[in-house]
């Protein structure tokens, strides 16, 4: 028998389980997150789904071949998508955003306040 195992046969299939955040108004979305993962011990999770309005925040984006960074204010988010991992003791990743509205925003949150009931669900590997 070796001294270290390197691999292991699963005979059984693993699920994802869900972790369901639902943040109250004014809360950081991104320490929400990290304070979420922290707390249950999460190493890694994914962005599965979002309901709900962003108060304010940043998002980063491309408009043509330019890039900007766009102030909102009461945003709906009708999709998100990203990943979060824990490395060195800190919080990686990005949340990517798709807004509603006449002029829909689409790219990357760098900050963000929830509104009241803002909804966020993440998948992780226990």
């Amino acid at each position: 028998m070796p001294q270290h195992l390197d691999s292991i046969v699963m005979k059984e299939k693993l699920q994802r389980k869900i972790l369901t955040l639902v943040f109250d108004k004014g809360d950081d979305v991104v320490a929400g997150i990290k304070k979420a993962m922290q707390d249950r011990e999460i190493q890694e999770c994914r962005v599965e789904e979002v309901s709900g309005n962003l108060a304010e925040g940043v998002i980063n984006t491309f408009e043509g071949s330019s890039y900007k960074k766009i102030d909102i204010k009461d945003k709906e988010v009708l999709r998100a998508s990203g990943t979060f991992k824990f490395g060195g003791g800190d919080l990686w990743g990005n949340l990517h955003v798709f807004t509603s509205g006449r002029k829909p925003i689409s790219g990357t949150v760098t900050r963000a306040k929830a509104a009241d009931g803002f909804e966020l669900k993440l998948s992780f590997m226990p």
